[in-house]
């Protein structure tokens, strides 16, 4: 509250927008907090929720599309059945979900500067963003990094690892990358899996 009440002080005679100062207010305290995270139990506890959540939304957009997509995903731990490919969404979302603290780490900084760049840029943008980052800003960061961490995992899962697993192991021929529609789909079903886990682990840490 008082770096809110100061702010107006000091930037009234600049002639800054009220809107982009409010928005690099509201960035302060994430950046502040981020920085000064250890990765400790809670925060693991946070990814895993996180990851299994993102892997219930995964394994539902999956099954939706294709059914047969959920029990090649099973294949991959030798059971190739629809609750045997759940299962494996909800292990494969924790796993991914391990590295997603030491990743929001190293990448806000950069990620909040071109936030803001493109933010000053697009009044629209900031006008959106402004109130979602006075609401909840370190959950608001963790869910757009989020998803480009869902958009990582899936390109390197859904497109190289998962078809060489099928090819050498399984012996069952996959090209690589595997950029068929199913290949595609799973990486935009990855994708909303990140979003989900950037929405949950934000919601457990910031409250």
């Amino acid at each position: 509250m008082a770096d809110t009440n100061a702010t107006p002080g000091t930037d009234a005679g600049s002639g800054a927008d009220p809107d982009e100062v409010a928005s690099r207010s509201a960035f302060a305290p994430v950046l502040e907090r981020v920085r000064s995270l250890e990765v400790d139990a809670r925060e693991i506890e946070a990814a895993i929720a996180g990851g299994i959540a993102g892997g219930f939304q995964a394994a539902l957009v999956l099954q939706l599309h294709d059914t047969d997509a959920i029990r090649e995903i099973g294949s991959i731990f030798g059971v190739p059945t629809l609750n045997g490919g759940w299962l494996a969404m909800f292990a494969l979302g924790a796993l991914f979900a391990l590295p997603f603290s030491l990743f929001v780490a190293n990448s806000i900084d950069s990620f909040v500067s071109k936030v803001m760049m493109l933010s000053s840029r697009n009044d629209y943008l900031r006008k959106l963003l402004v109130p979602l980052l006075k609401r909840s800003a370190l959950t608001t960061t963790t869910l757009g990094l989020g998803n480009g961490y869902g958009l990582a995992v899936g390109v390197l899962f859904s497109l190289f690892l998962m078809p060489a697993w099928l090819t050498v192991v399984m012996g069952v021929p996959m090209a690589i990358p595997n950029l068929t529609g199913d290949g595609l789909f799973g990486v935009i079903a990855w994708t909303l899996y990140g979003g989900t886990l950037g929405l949950v682990y934000g919601l457990i840490i910031e409250y």
